[in-house]
């Protein structure tokens, strides 16, 4: 009698691999071993495997990843009853259908069994109809069990992976495709709730206009790819100097920026907008075409607010451009106050 048959094929038990019933016995009378192969070897489906020694079973049925295990309940060194509680505890073998066999047909033991894990009990030697029917019976319960766990586990993989999707477009949809700040869209949506914030908790706000000196000039003169390259240039200063957590900086439209600051007056807006306006100063940037510096530079405009009822963010906004534009008149590269 072969004790293992294509055991070094085996993979894990799942529903891509298996669909074949895989019987695992644990017994240690040789005869009895015999006597069950024989009884499946017309079963030409189910492969079958013998484990005489007890004090293996656990590492045999982890290895072969048996669809059902038929059990001896008496043995030398390790009982039935203790070997089901390992099976129960190893992850390999923990929903694994057990079958105890066993030449006593007393109620207890049955009980007892059923108690601590066993999916079924025969008497053996048990018919072999009735043996090769429990067979499969378990063995498709356990494999349909398995298909289940597997669509489920696949099902919130798909999941897992939707939300990330998901999550990706929503940072693309409110981010500007060139320079990677936040586009105009989420600045609208933002500068509202930040109002909200305001309006609530009866805080000051305020906004900072941008804009990139002679931008077309410079556009015209050094091509859209190195237009394209100065905005991309900007916006990363900008984004590195606003770092304070609750602070805002996106694309306006153009060569235009903006920043919200929350809980922050004009005079501190200020010093965020000098610090700003000297950071893209300092790279220096050649820009041969404008008429303020032979860098790139900036002109900004702040203005801050107490949001309330009687006014709209598109109020502060407009103050802070007005403030952009006295920025402009006064010679550029500088920042300028709304009144």
């Amino acid at each position: 009698m072969s004790s293992d048959n294509k055991s070094e094929q085996m993979g894990p038990v799942n529903a891509e691999n298996t669909s074949h019933p895989i019987v695992l016995l644990v017994d240690d009378q040789a005869m009895v071993g015999e006597a069950i192969r024989r009884m499946l070897a017309d079963e030409t489906d189910i492969e079958f495997h013998y484990c005489q020694d007890p004090t293996l079973a656990v590492g045999k049925a982890t290895e072969i990843k048996p669809t059902i295990i038929l059990q001896d309940l008496v043995m030398p060194d390790v009982d039935g009853y203790t070997l089901l509680k390992f099976y129960r505890a190893n992850p390999a073998t923990s929903s694994t259908p057990v079958i105890i066999l066993s030449s006593r047909e007393d109620p207890k033991d049955k009980s007892h069994a059923f108690e601590i894990g066993a999916s079924d009990y025969l008497v053996k030697l048990p018919d072999r109809i009735e043996l090769v029917a429990r067979i499969r019976a378990h063995s498709k319960t356990y494999l349909l069990q398995l298909q289940r766990d597997e669509a489920y586990e696949e099902m919130k993989r798909l999941q897992e992976q939707l939300t990330e999707s998901n999550a990706i477009l929503q940072r693309l949809s409110t981010m500007d495709g060139l320079t990677g700040l936040a586009n105009r869209r989420h600045f609208d949506e933002t500068l509202e709730a930040e109002w909200r914030i305001g309006l609530r908790d009866k805080t000051i706000l305020a906004v900072i206009m941008i804009d990139i000196d002679f931008f077309k000039k410079y556009n015209d003169g050094y091509g859209h790819q190195g237009g394209d390259d100065c905005l991309k240039g900007v916006a990363k200063i900008l984004g590195e100097t606003v770092h304070r957590a609750g602070d805002f900086v996106a694309r306006y439209g153009g060569e235009e920026f903006v920043v919200i600051l929350r809980s922050t007056d004009a005079k501190g807006a200020a010093v965020l907008a000098e610090q700003m306006r000297a950071n893209v100063e300092a790279q220096h940037i050649p820009h041969a075409y404008s008429a303020v510096a032979d860098h790139v530079s900036i002109s900004l405009g702040v203005a801050a607010m107490h949001p309330d009822h009687s006014a709209s963010p598109a109020d502060l906004l407009a103050r802070a451009d007005e403030a952009l534009y006295k920025a402009k008149e006064q010679g550029r590269n500088r920042y300028a106050i709304a009144e």
